[in-house]
């Protein structure tokens, strides 16, 4: 992961809702469908915060049916879902957190994704 910089120019409500648009996807959307979009830092964070939980989103459905497929005896593995879904909140506050500092940042292999919509839009 690239090292974070740190961006001057963003407010204290720019950080605030680039912050909670980590854990709670909603508020990343709002961000996209308002006029907020049109501040860099907040669109930067909540294109990549939409994308941070559509790969989760994949990647739990993804294992529930890998899982659930007969004759592997995966089954046995679904105690892990608890710490899949803590570990998909620890590292979304993590996020969250270094976007309240008013850092940007890169998330591996999402960023490579939402890079192309965050530049697009002017």
């Amino acid at each position: 992961m690239a090292q974070p910089t740190t961006v001057q120019a963003a407010s204290n409500e720019s950080r605030i809702l680039a912050a909670l648009g980590y854990p709670i996807w909603v508020v990343a959307l709002v961000v996209l469908l308002t006029d907020m979009k049109k501040n860099r830092f907040m669109r930067l964070h909540a294109v990549q915060a939409l994308g941070y939980t559509l790969a989760w989103v994949v990647i739990y459905f993804g294992l529930s049916i890998i899982l659930s497929l007969p004759g592997l005896g995966l089954w046995r593995l679904y105690f892990l879902w608890p710490l899949l879904r803590l570990a998909w909140l620890v590292i979304a506050v993590y996020y969250g957190y270094q976007a309240y500092q008013g850092q940007t940042f890169r998330i591996p292999i999402v960023s490579q994704f939402t890079d192309q919509y965050v530049s697009a839009e002017k």
